[in-house]
């Protein structure tokens, strides 16, 4: 339990955030002092909430604190999307990197603490929004496109949770997490876990009266410029098709990603403007992006930025990256491929003899360039995009490749490459499933890199496309990158550490929540 004046440190930034909608730095930092002893769903302050500006306000610090680097930079360590950086100091070499996992580790007490600090937000902005009286017919309606928004938001994150922390997505009377419906009382602290079939269940509800107040009430649209920053319709519609490929109920899942193609109004990002969405985030308008998570230069801090997560000071070669790109990774993608341009820093040093450098780590450095940001914002403070069209394309050609179509997986996948390369593309053919299984989970690799996909998707995926951490050599067991503990051996398929342990700051509180297998 925390002492009393933790309690009381934790009242009083409640109060801030929900009265003033800022965030704090140690809030948005998940530090420990602050995250632990809570309710999933719970605030330990009434706040007066009595209009729809108050909503507003809530949500908008809902959204700060969904915006930590810490599952992104989990899904890079852990994983194989990073090597170590010639100027590492030690960070992830003895937990993320070497496939360290239990219910103190920073990564998944993260994921797990945040989304349900969020939740408890949400779970406030739903129940007041059927107590505020609206002050006439338009607020009444930003009301509802507050519910809605949250609705959302609520049943991204719970699928999030069940993702991260299932032992099977696929399997309905598997774990999935705490069902978290409404604002609990402060002293409601032991809640067991719901099954996937009952989290999904409840994800769906959440989507499905969303999508029916943003139908029937037809709210406001948020103002120019913001369409993607806050919850939307396309949002909610882009969760349903990813919470069915989760299940890997594909006929759901193709019939929703064709929705969102088809009626979105967003386009994939070209080659003229694919670096846009990374560098400056000034991508057109109705390109790409569904979702994202707003940066601002008030919120610039080394601290907080995506980018730092990886350099101390800047993404070139001279920016002390602690950490770079994995040579498995960059040997998959093609340089001239706009992917490329976009995730390898043009500062790179180059070693093409790298397997046999007897100093692998100062010979070969290849920097991350996608989190630059730029100078108007702040060097490394960058945008989270958490949803985009292009993942709904990879969902059809999953859809394709389950239904036993492999011609169709092939002819949906030419479309994003073509978007990829300056010249169309030959549609991928397959000799067999796992082959396009694995075709689409390279690709996946290769789009999503450093935007905290790849643990989920070896997850889901690998299996079926018969591969799983794909680390290079020369990352672990070269003279001057010699850990044996991140040998990919280490973590096979079969792991139990594919479902991450419910954290320490949950299980002391909550007497009843079910432990993963093997922590």
């Amino acid at each position: 339990m925390l002492n009393f004046n933790k309690k009381e440190n934790m009242k009083r930034i409640l109060y801030s955030i929900l009265i003033t909608g800022t965030l704090t730095t140690t809030i948005n930092s998940c530090s420990n002092d602050y995250l632990e002893n809570y309710t999933p769903g719970a605030l330990t302050e009434e706040v007066a909430i009595t209009n729809s500006s108050d909503l507003q306000r809530l949500l908008n610090s809902t959204l700060g604190i969904i915006s930590s680097r810490s599952e992104t930079l989990f899904n890079s360590v852990f994983t194989d999307e990073i090597g170590i950086g010639f100027v590492n100091g030690g960070q992830g070499l003895t937990d993320d990197w070497v496939f360290f996992a239990a219910p103190t580790s920073s990564g998944p007490s993260s994921i797990w603490n945040s989304s349900y600090i969020a939740i408890a937000r949400i779970n406030r902005i739903i129940e007041y929004a059927d107590i505020i009286t609206p002050a006439n017919p338009d607020d009444a309606k930003v009301i509802a496109r507050y519910k809605a928004e949250a609705l959302v938001l609520r049943a991204y994150l719970h699928l999030k949770v069940l993702a991260y922390f299932t032992t099977d997505m696929k399997d309905d009377n598997a774990l999935a997490g705490i069902k978290s419906d409404r604002v609990y009382i402060s002293i409601e602290t032991d809640h067991a876990r719901v099954t996937n079939g009952e989290m999904y269940s409840f994800i769906h509800a959440d989507l499905d009266s969303a999508i029916s107040i943003y139908n029937t009430v037809n709210p406001p649209a948020n103002p120019v410029g913001s369409a993607t920053i806050f919850p939307s319709l396309n949002l909610a519609k882009f969760v349903k098709a990813r919470a069915y490929s989760y299940k890997g109920d594909y006929t759901n899942a193709e019939l929703w990603a064709d929705d969102v193609i088809a009626n979105s109004g967003i386009v994939l990002a070209s080659t003229a403007n694919y670096t846009n969405l990374f560098f400056t985030d000034t991508e057109p308008a109705n390109t790409e992006v569904i979702f994202r998570l707003k940066r601002t230069q008030q919120q610039n801090s080394q601290t907080t930025n995506l980018g730092n997560g990886y350099a101390f000071a800047t993404s070139t070669v001279n920016g002390s990256p602690y950490f770079e790109i994995g040579r498995a990774l960059f040997n998959k993608i093609p340089t001239n491929d706009v992917r490329y341009t976009a995730i390898v820093h043009n500062s790179s040093i180059i070693d093409p003899n790298y397997a046999t450098s007897p100093d692998f780590r100062n010979t070969d450095k290849l920097i991350l360039g996608k989190h630059r940001g730029n100078s108007a914002r702040g060097v490394l403070n960058v945008d989270f995009k958490l949803a985009r069209i292009s993942e709904m394309y990879f969902i059809k050609a999953e859809a394709r490749v389950n239904a036993g179509d492999l011609t169709g997986a092939g002819t949906v996948l030419k479309q994003v490459l073509d978007r990829r390369f300056t010249t169309a593309q030959n549609a991928p053919t397959f000799s067999n499933a796992q082959v396009a299984w694995s075709y689409i989970l390279n690709q996946r690799r290769i789009e999503f890199a450093f935007e905290a996909y790849r643990f989920i998707d070896i997850k889901r995926l690998g299996t079926l496309a018969g591969q799983g951490i794909d680390r290079d050599p020369a990352d672990y067991s070269s003279t001057s990158a010699n850990y044996p503990g991140a040998n990919p051996a280490n973590l096979p398929l079969d792991s139990y550490k594919w479902a991450l342990p419910i954290p320490q700051s949950e299980t002391r509180v909550n007497k009843i929540v079910q432990q993963n297998p093997g922590y």
